[in-house]
């Protein structure tokens, strides 16, 4: 954490004289989840390795080796008022996630700007520059007028969640809702019409939500903050350079993108790092292979229902197989076969050889990782995007997926034994990994092009489709449908009445023709 703002300030002034070598990037993000950090960490890693000079204003929520180059100034407190309870989020409905995703949205905005880590970078030297801003504007737009604060330096967003909609939109790619299911539906790529019909009312009536009464409240919150003369979200959005997503080709349903939003799902993925020595060992010799339990960094299995976690100890205590499980605190009276840590490397443990099966919540990084390393999945599924994730799993037929409603010792231990015992399973996920593996260069390397493409091009707004300028009544031709619809029913009302005529005229020269007879 940067506590001298002067020190950052030698730091940039040393990286401008050798600006061919390194740049100087701000990261921001308000958006108090682990496994988002994960991913644009990774980013930061990769950025300090290639010479440049990473600020992240944001949570602090996972641990990070110190380096020179890189320094946090954090958001405090955010982390720590980021806590979902597991089984509340369960029996949450679409419209339930549709409010918590943006009720969470006004709480980050509010928390974020009142905290001492903002005021420490927003008291940064008047004229202090950052050569390019990576804004995470997955939930929140809030911390878009750092922008402005910095003089409008090359922007480019960041999401790890997919590729919501309203973001697809705001960078002038149309989100086609008639193959493309959101990510709160239980939906394939081959919806019915009902579906379509569904799919496509939720994702404009998402949009209407966001537009006219959550972002007007987010932009009163921040304008309190940064004063009048503030952009409105939308001109910021505008100015952003790039999109980066993370989707991955392969896995994720197929589909069209604007030269300005890059796919780079799987960026957090590193095959470079090595297990642990004892993890490695109880692997290589794990006779029976093993399998890997964990719910991500949102859903806390230690937060599970007592009667839930002894249904899960019981069926584990029926396998071969060790089992390491991601548990958040201590587990007494466990199996042997089981193994209980608080943490574990996820992505190494998922490249070994002798792991047979992932047992996942579905999130959006975890789901990546097991397709990327050709692990089959079994998916316990608890909010937001981690339906549709594991349906891409069953789309894929990677894996199976077990209701958390249903999940008892039987449903469970029958659940495992099934795609253990199946083959299929394991050949399919082969076959997605050898595709997402199969490209001219890995998610890192082209995130890491385009960024700093964006640098050395003063932005890349060359690149913006026209849509991105026009109105969606405009871009999607809609008002061309209208008016085509409008001449076609003044054609029909036109011919309509001709027709009426002539065949009144014709019955009134029968009626006079009848009564001269």
């Amino acid at each position: 954490m940067i506590r001298y703002p002067i020190l950052t300030f030698i730091i940039y002034s040393l990286c401008y004289v050798r600006k061919t070598f390194c740049a100087n990037i701000l990261l921001t993000e308000d958006l108090g989840s682990p496994s988002h950090q994960i991913w644009n960490y990774a980013l930061a890693d990769e950025l300090v390795l290639r010479g440049h000079n990473v600020t992240i204003l944001g949570p602090k929520s996972i641990p990070l080796e110190g380096h020179e180059k890189f320094h946090r100034i954090e958001l405090e407190g955010l982390y720590s008022a980021h806590a979902f309870d597991s089984e509340t989020l369960y029996s949450y409905g679409r419209l339930n996630n549709l409010q918590l995703i943006n009720e969470y949205a006004l709480f980050t905005c509010n928390h974020s700007l009142g905290t001492n880590g903002f005021r420490t970078l927003m008291n940064y030297p008047k004229d202090f520059k950052f050569d390019v801003i990576l804004f995470d504007i997955t939930v929140s737009n809030c911390l878009l007028p750092l922008s402005q604060r910095f003089k409008s330096p090359p922007s480019i967003g960041l999401t790890a969640l997919l590729l919501p909609p309203h973001l697809s939109e705001a960078f002038g790619n149309p989100y086609q809702s008639s193959y493309l299911p959101h990510i709160l539906f239980q939906f394939s790529n081959d919806m019915s019409f009902l579906e379509r019909l569904q799919n496509y009312v939720w994702t404009k009536l998402e949009a209407i939500v966001k537009k006219y009464y959550y972002t007007p409240k987010s932009e009163e919150i921040a304008r309190r903050v940064f004063g009048e003369s503030m952009q409105p979200f939308d001109t910021l959005l505008k100015q952003l350079s790039l999109l980066l997503c993370n989707l991955s080709p392969g896995f994720h349903h197929s589909q069209p993108f604007t030269p300005n939003i890059i796919p780079v799902g799987g960026v957090h993925i590193d095959t470079k790092k090595k297990l642990p020595q004892d993890l490695q060992e109880i692997m290589d010799n794990a006779k029976h292979g093993v399998i890997l339990f964990s719910l991500g960094s949102n859903v806390r299995s230690d937060a599970l229902k007592v009667e839930k976690r002894k249904a899960i100890i019981d069926a584990f205590s029926k396998l071969n197989q060790i089992i390491l499980w991601k548990f958040e605190s201590q587990l007494s009276d466990v199996p042997k076969n089981v193994i209980i840590r608080r943490w574990l490397p996820q992505s190494e443990i998922l490249a070994h050889p002798n792991l047979k099966l992932f047992i996942t919540h579905g999130g959006g990084l975890s789901t990546i990782e097991g397709a990327f390393f050709g692990v089959p999945m079994l998916g316990i599924p608890f909010f937001v995007d981690q339906y549709h994730n594991i349906d891409l799993v069953l789309n894929r037929k990677m894996g199976s997926k077990l209701e958390y409603s249903t999940l008892t010792s039987d449903t469970l231990l029958s659940s495992i034994q099934a795609i253990l015992n199946n083959p299929m399973y394991s050949e399919e996920a082969k076959k997605i990994s050898r595709v997402m593996r199969d490209m001219p260069e890995t998610a890192m390397e082209r995130a890491i092009f385009w960024i700093e493409y964006v640098m050395r091009h003063n932005g890349t707004h060359i690149l913006d489709p026209k849509s991105r300028s026009l109105s969606n009544f405009v871009s999607s031709s809609t008002d061309i449908h209208l008016f085509l619809l409008l001449l076609f029913v003044l054609l029909l009302y036109t011919s309509f009445k001709v027709v009426s005529s002539i065949i009144s005229m014709l019955l009134k020269k029968k009626h006079k023709k009848t009564k001269k007879e």
